[in-house]
Formats: C-alpha cells, sequence, structure tokens
C-alpha cells in the first residue's frame, strides 16, 4: 500500500490542534461540550440554560442504580467470550477465545468518555502517549493545557502523561491491561526517526528511557507504531523491536507492534518474530490527498487478511476494526481550494450530522460495502464522505473469523458507531444484525451558536435503520437510516 501522508492519517491528533487556535467563546464551547457530555453519560438533566464559564466547581456525580446495571450487564459480555481467568495478554491469540483492544487517544474527550463507558468490554488498552522524535532517541509526551512536548524523562522523575485513564481503571478494575502507545508523530507529520532506529546507542538511550516508564505504573508493556520511515531504517527498526522483546519478556511484559496492512517494505515475518502480536491496520484504503473512495471495503479488507495469514502466525495477528470517516473538498474545476479548505477526517457522528444538515440521505455502496454520501456546502464545494461504521464493523468481524482471525483492535474510542459495542463481543451471534438497528448518538455535541448564553435547542434521539442480511453470507448487504441519530444540539 502506498506510503500515506500523516496529516491525513487519522491517528493524527489534527483536530486537537485546531481547537487549540480557538478563540475565548470556543473555549467557552468546549467546556459546555465537557459538561454537557460528562452529565448526558450519567443520564442526569441538562440546564436548559448556561450562563457564562465563571463557576467551575464540578462535583463527581454519584453512581446511578442504572450505571451499576449497565456494568454488571458489561461484565456478563465480556465473560461470554473469554473461556480462561488468565490475563488477556496471556492468552494465545485466535484460539479458544477471542480477546479485544482498543486505541486510546488523550485529546479527545469523546475517547475517554468511550473508554469510560465500555471498559469492561476491553481487555487490552493502546494509549496513544509517547514518542520518539528525535535523532537521539528520548521519549517525550505532550501537555494536555499547552500542547507543547516534553521530556517523560527529567533527571530520576517520570512526568505523568495522563491523569484520567490509570486512576479509572484502578476504580473501575475492569481488568484491563494497558500497553502506552510509542510513536513517531509530532501531531501534525511522521517524523524520520530512521537516524535513531539505525543508531545503537539511540536505540539504548530509548529502551533504558522506556523501562523508567513502564516502572512508574500499572503498565503491562509496550505497544510501538512507528510509520513512514524509509526502507533504510527497516533494519534497525527490527532490531529495535528484538531488543526491546528482550528486555520486556525479562520483566515479564509484552511487546505490541501496528503495522500497515500490506506494505511490501516491510518485513512481517521478521516482525512478527520479535513480537507478541502484530495489530494490523486494516483501514486506510483510501485517504485525504488522494481520490475519494472506501475507508475499507469489505474485499480488500478480506485479500488483506489474507496476505497477513500467509507471512504472520495466526497466533500474533490482531486485526484492527476502524470506525470513522474522511471529508474530501473536492477541487472545483476552474480553480484552487480556498484557503484553509482541506479533506479532513470525520468520527461516524459527524459524518451523520454531515448527511442530516445537508439533507442528504446515507448509502451503502454495493460493492465497496462502506456508507457515503456527497453534497455541497454553502460555498458551492462538492464534499464525499466515506466512512466505516457498526455494520461495517460486524461484516469484517464475521468475515475474519471466517479466516480463523477472533482478535480485533479499535481505531479508536471516541470516534465509533455505539451500535459497535451490541455486537463487538460475539459478533456471530444469531441476534447480532437486530442489534445494530437500533442507533444511539455518539459522544459529540452539535454546536449550533458561539454566544455568551447558549440553549439547548434539541436533546439526544436514537436513529433507527434498516438492514438487508444475506443468509448465505452472514453479512449485512445494505442499510438505510430511517432516522440519523441526534446528539445534543446547543445554539445561542
Amino acid at each position: 500500500m502506498a506510503q500515506q501522508p500523516v496529516f491525513y492519517d487519522p491517528r493524527r491528533a489534527r483536530w486537537k490542534r485546531l481547537r487549540r487556535t480557538f478563540d475565548v467563546a470556543a473555549v467557552l464551547i468546549s467546556a459546555l461540550v465537557v459538561i454537557f457530555v460528562f452529565t448526558a453519560l450519567r443520564d442526569e438533566p441538562l440546564p436548559e440554560l448556561l450562563f457564562s464559564p465563571q463557576k467551575r466547581g464540578l462535583k463527581q456525580l454519584k453512581e446511578t442504580a442504572k450505571q451499576k446495571a449497565r456494568d454488571q450487564q458489561k461484565k456478563a459480555l465480556a465473560r461470554s467470550r473469554r473461556k480462561s481467568k488468565l490475563a488477556a495478554s496471556q492468552v494465545t491469540l485466535n484460539q479458544e477465545e477471542g480477546i479485544r483492544a482498543a486505541f486510546y487517544v488523550p485529546w479527545d474527550a469523546a475517547s475517554f468518555a468511550s473508554l469510560r463507558d465500555y471498559a469492561h468490554q476491553i481487555d487490552l488498552l493502546y494509549p496513544d502517549w509517547l514518542h520518539v522524535l528525535t535523532p537521539d532517541g528520548h521519549l517525550q509526551g505532550v501537555d494536555d493545557q499547552t500542547n507543547k512536548y516534553f521530556d517523560v524523562i527529567q533527571g530520576k522523575s517520570v512526568l505523568p502523561v495522563d491523569d484520567r485513564v490509570m486512576p479509572l481503571l484502578r476504580n473501575e478494575d475492569p481488568g484491563m491491561e494497558v500497553f502506552p502507545m510509542v510513536n513517531n508523530s509530532d501531531g501534525t507529520d511522521w517524523v524520520d526517526i530512521t537516524g535513531f532506529l539505525n543508531d545503537p546507542a539511540a536505540r539504548a538511550l530509548f529502551r533504558t528511557q522506556a523501562s523508567e516508564f513502564l516502572s512508574s505504573g500499572r503498565y503491562r508493556g509496550l505497544m510501538i507504531d512507528f510509520e513512514a520511515f524509509p526502507a533504510s531504517g527497516q533494519q534497525g527498526y527490527v532490531a529495535l523491536l528484538r531488543e526491546l522483546s528482550s528486555d520486556l519478556h525479562a520483566r515479564g511484559m509484552k511487546l505490541y507492534v501496528s503495522v500497515q496492512a500490506h506494505n511490501t517494505e516491510f518485513d512481517y515475518p521478521s516482525i512478527a518474530a520479535a513480537v507478541d502480536g502484530v495489530v494490523l491496520m486494516n483501514y486506510d484504503e483510501h485517504y485525504p490527498g488522494g481520490p475519494s473512495g472506501a475507508v475499507s471495503s469489505q474485499d480488500w479488507f478480506v485479500d488483506n487478511l489474507k496476505f497477513a495469514r500467509t507471512v504472520i502466525p495466526k497466533e500474533k495477528i490482531i486485526c484492527a476494526i476502524a470506525n470513522y470517516g474522511y471529508d474530501w473538498v473536492l477541487k472545483p474545476k476552474n480553480g484552487q481550494l480556498p484557503p484553509g479548505v482541506h479533506d479532513s477526517s470525520v468520527s461516524v457522528q459527524e459524518a451523520w450530522l454531515a448527511a442530516r444538515d445537508s439533507e442528504e440521505d446515507v448509502n451503502f455502496d454495493d460493492d465497496a460495502m462502506n456508507p457515503h454520501f456527497s453534497y455541497l456546502d454553502e460555498h458551492n464545494l462538492q464534499h464525499d464522505i466515506w466512512f466505516v461504521d457498526g455494520v461495517t464493523a460486524l461484516n469484517q468481524m464475521r468475515a475474519a473469523q471466517s479466516l480463523g482471525i477472533q482478535t480485533f483492535a479499535l481505531w479508536r474510542l471516541g470516534s465509533e458507531d455505539r451500535t459497535l459495542w451490541k455486537v463487538w463481543d460475539v459478533p456471530g451471534d444469531v441476534a447480532a444484525v437486530d442489534k445494530l438497528r437500533d442507533v444511539p448518538p455518539g459522544f459529540d455535541v452539535d454546536m449550533e451558536g458561539q454566544g455568551e448564553i447558549l440553549r439547548i435547542e434539541d436533546k439526544p434521539a436514537h436513529g433507527t435503520r434498516d438492514l438487508t442480511f444475506d443468509a448465505d453470507s452472514k453479512l449485512i448487504t445494505d442499510e438505510v437510516f430511517q432516522n440519523l441519530p441526534e446528539p445534543y444540539r446547543v445554539g445561542d
């Protein structure tokens, strides 16, 4: 697969960069979003009117009986796919039980909300916390308030990179294992780390600092996500994986790696031999900067898995399932796009909102089996949106299971169609299709105003979709929305 520019990759924190440039009015909106989402998720009524954000003394709400019932249900669902009491990282993958993983990003509040709601359905968590951006290989994190990178290891101190995830897991005790993710993204682009990879001294520094970081918390190992480096860095990359594997195994820890689904520059057998699990990023068939099209068409997805089976041992394959989309902006026939207008990533909820606002129907492509639609914006520019949702997730998980793969990882928490969680544990359930018909809204809030006084114009509403099921393939071949799900809508 052609290497993708990072600033169009869904893993990049572009949204975070943009949000940090908002003016004072947008800061107010961000605060409201957090209040609305977190209050809604606790089933508490929202105030009909919110004034200037001078009062910030929010108190933690007590867990309701309904929330407790949901937690018990989540635990029961998790037990339905687990056959043993072993820690998930100790289970042989794709054998007798399904293991579930998910990627978490700290720069999107919806990601934490999703983690909190569905923690009991996740065995392995890969949080986007750590970065290698320099030739010497030292670890860096990102300050959530200033958006500045900082050195994680400072003298004998290990600076925190996130203050929400680990306290949540301590309180909830979902049995989840955490594997901090290290990547080479600076938030805008992939950084060429060939110098680091090919320098034994730099790799040694990285390994030392990684060990110090892992000793600072209840972590079970690492997830490595190094991308977009040239072929000249491949030898050093595999050497680093081998070195890390030796370090971590000596401490009873595990090493996971994320790789593109079919990149001829990668030595998949050597990579697989060095790690405990290979997350196959089975998405980005089309991405911004190129022609619009399916994010992960069904046949393309299956072909990638078939290839992976030939180069990676089955017991090390973790199939990543995507739930997000892209909004392509087509150039006018005569001229260029206006300044600041470009292709972008969208969550599933954002795609639904665009369809609602443009009054366009969401179509399910017969060949790709991915939903999409097109619309004209206020500047008469055409947008093409393709995305993957709960329906595509079920289809892809069922296809993977037919190939002997039953270990899955979600990219990513916060951008997903929440019906996915109804089928996440047991996609082969005969009732799974019916579970996707009722569609709850996502975690986003539709902000229609920027005044100092904002009113709730509409409260969340579930959507409904009709599904066509093919009994022979056991796949959903069409989805038609009768009503799109509606999040909170706030205006002035």
